[in-house]
């Protein structure tokens, strides 16, 4: 008999602590922000960082080399192709010489790669931002901001252990109408910082496929030329791609 009280308190007790728990509001976002912040290595040592190359490969394809320059110009060389961004626009310069205008939306995942730590100024990112109930991603339980957009959400996935990014989803930034995703995984301190080396895209888009960058090394600081970022001049091209 006594046994079975004790059965009944304690299940009552995990109830009680369970409802407790759903009553929690979830963390503020200067809250969520600021730990972010700190655990990424402190705000004075990431803004530090005006330039960047990140040496990586993609799992089970060529090697790519990310050159960054502060605030939000990015080029990529993979396999003889280019792929720059400027801040404003960006194009592709293809293996036979041939210029394409880069898609909308497909700077997203270059300057992610190149610059994963663009989001400890979400606030500057995105005009609204709430926060929303923690989730569990992989057992691992999340704070979670949400920042609303004309088609859809961006939802910020942020490890309550570690407080680093672990996940970006998206509908309505990238397409109105697939979820596009990004994993942040594999930190690791680099002058002072914590950088993702491994870095998930993924897609619900039809015929789209996971693809999974594993960085090698990371330069910070180094000498860029402003002018790689430009569209290229002066060569026979095609213009091509979705406005």
């Amino acid at each position: 008999m006594n046994r079975r009280l004790v059965l009944i308190c304690t299940l009552a007790l995990q109830v009680v602590a369970s409802a407790m728990l759903a009553d929690t509001p979830p963390p503020s976002v200067d809250s969520v922000l600021e730990q972010y912040i700190k655990a990424a290595g402190g705000k004075v040592a990431i803004d530090q960082i005006h330039s960047r190359e990140v040496q990586a490969r993609e799992h089970r394809g060529p090697k790519l080399v990310y050159l960054w320059l502060k605030p939000d110009k990015v080029l990529l060389e993979q396999d003889k192709q280019k792929t720059g961004y400027d801040g404003g626009s960006g194009w592709i310069l293809t293996k036979k010489k041939k210029l394409m205008r880069l898609p909308k939306g497909a700077q997203r995942p270059l300057e992610q790669d190149a610059n994963p730590l663009r989001y400890v100024h979400l606030k500057t990112l995105y005009s609204e931002i709430n926060p929303a109930p923690p989730e569990t991603i992989d057992s691992r339980k999340m704070d979670v901001l949400v920042a609303p957009n004309e088609l859809g959400v961006t939802k910020f996935y942020f490890d309550a252990a570690t407080h680093l990014l672990a996940r970006i989803d998206e509908i309505g930034e990238t397409s109105a109408y697939y979820k596009h995703g990004t994993d942040f995984l594999d930190y690791q301190n680099v002058d002072g910082i914590q950088f993702p080396f491994r870095i998930v895209h993924r897609s619900t888009e039809p015929g789209s496929r996971d693809q999974e960058i594993r960085v090698s090394k990371v330069l910070q600081n180094i000498e860029i030329k402003p002018t790689i970022f430009q569209k290229p001049s002066g060569v026979a091209v095609t213009l091509g791609g979705k406005r």
